[in-house]
């Protein structure tokens, strides 16, 4: 699968073509988020700030052993008509000490890009902190004195260690066509207050294909080839549980350290039977940017069904330049850089890289012009396969 390699593949007999169309007339402005601490002055000041939603202020409550982690989004700037990137130098971040506002950088216990600091993900920014004890916040205007206060509740949970286990998902899932699968954290001893959090220590998870008999233990073990947050991993929707990427069917077993007990999970990875590799379109050819110029492409299908990760490397992109067809991984000549971790906003560059939902698709941003790009696979079914006659 293409992560950072140089795309030099063949194409099909026929390329299939995708119009890429900018969603507004005017051009599309790069989103440059302000340096959130030293940054030059803004030329906005807050006159109101309003909670982004209902779970992002004023109270949000988190529980865990020891500490928790919060974040809430950015809040309505000036009846929402200024962005972060407007007001981020009038805004400052204080604390509530004793019966005393302080501001954050004057408290020892708090270190930015440590136990808190600024978030960008997916065109929303705000704030996440680090805490062990329930702790006030207060935003500020540093020009109006505009504020917005936050409550952020910690609940400590005591540890214990498991007895029994119930699946709550499964314990038989099958996998997308990306391999990506999940499934939600069992019952612990019968008691569904029991969270994840106070059982964590007592907790192993072993992992072996399906017609092994070998259990591997995967924590802190990549030379087994299992990559914490690569192709495994936590996620906290739900209730929280664990994910996997699958390349085969694999067995999953979660074992408690102290008394042994254990559930197993299957997880099944249906491999498509391919009969041929002509390529048709997932869902139409014409694709339109939207405000920040971004567009998702869907891969097309592969005798009718989603391309799996094995087969990714062998695709061919191109993209059309001055009449002209040129690899997309050759950014001297289409204008396009390759980014492995998804969109740098810090970046001015023309960018594109493969994204994964239940599907792999490619993403391409900022979109500046109507564009015309062709994706090709080999006859064959292997890279480098015979190039044929390209047409579209």
């Amino acid at each position: 699968m293409r992560r950072s390699r140089t795309m030099e593949r063949r194409f099909m007999q026929k390329a299939l073509c995708l119009f890429l169309a900018i969603g507004v007339l005017a051009s599309v402005s790069l989103w440059q988020p302000a340096q959130v601490h030293g940054a030059e002055a803004a030329a906005t000041t807050v006159t109101s700030m309003d909670y982004f939603s209902a779970a992002d202020g004023p109270i949000i409550s988190k529980s865990g052993v020891g500490q928790a982690s919060y974040g809430f989004v950015m809040p309505k700037f000036n009846g929402g008509t200024a962005t972060w990137n407007d007001v981020a130098q009038d805004v400052g971040v204080k604390v509530k000490v004793g019966a005393n506002w302080v501001d954050i950088d004057s408290v020892s216990s708090f270190i930015y890009n440590q136990n808190w600091g600024h978030w960008s993900d997916g065109g929303f920014t705000g704030y996440w902190f680090t805490l062990s004890a329930t702790t006030e916040i207060q935003l500020y205007s540093k020009a109006n004195g505009v504020t917005l206060n936050y409550t952020l509740v910690f609940q400590n949970i005591n540890k214990t260690t498991i007895t029994a286990m119930v699946p709550t998902q499964g314990p038989q899932i099958t996998a997308s066509f990306t391999g990506g699968a999940g499934f939600t954290y069992p019952t612990f001893n019968n008691d569904p207050a029991v969270t994840y959090e106070a059982v964590a220590d007592d907790l192993k998870v072993y992992v072996k294909p399906v017609n092994s008999s070998t259990w591997i233990d995967i924590d802190n073990n990549a030379a087994s080839g299992w990559i914490y947050d690569q192709n495994f991993g936590h996620f906290t929707d739900g209730g929280g549980g664990y994910w996997f990427n699958v390349t085969e069917s694999i067995n999953v077993k979660l074992e408690s350290k102290t008394s042994g007990t254990n559930v197993v999970y299957t997880i099944t990875f249906n491999e498509p039977v391919r009969n041929s590799y002509v390529i048709t379109p997932y869902e139409g050819t014409t694709f339109t940017a939207d405000a920040n110029g971004a567009i998702g492409v869907p891969l097309p299908k592969i005798d009718g069904g989603a391309p799996i990760g094995t087969e990714l490397d062998n695709f061919v992109y191109q993209i059309n330049i001055n009449g002209q067809w040129v690899n997309m991984g050759d950014s001297g000549l289409s204008g396009f850089t390759y980014s492995a971790n998804g969109y740098n906003n810090m970046s001015d560059a023309n960018q594109w890289g493969y994204w994964a939902d239940h599907i792999y698709g490619l993403w391409f941003q900022p979109i500046q012009e109507d564009m015309l790009i062709r994706i090709g696979y080999p006859l064959n079914g292997q890279k480098g396969g015979s190039r044929g006659q390209q047409l579209c």
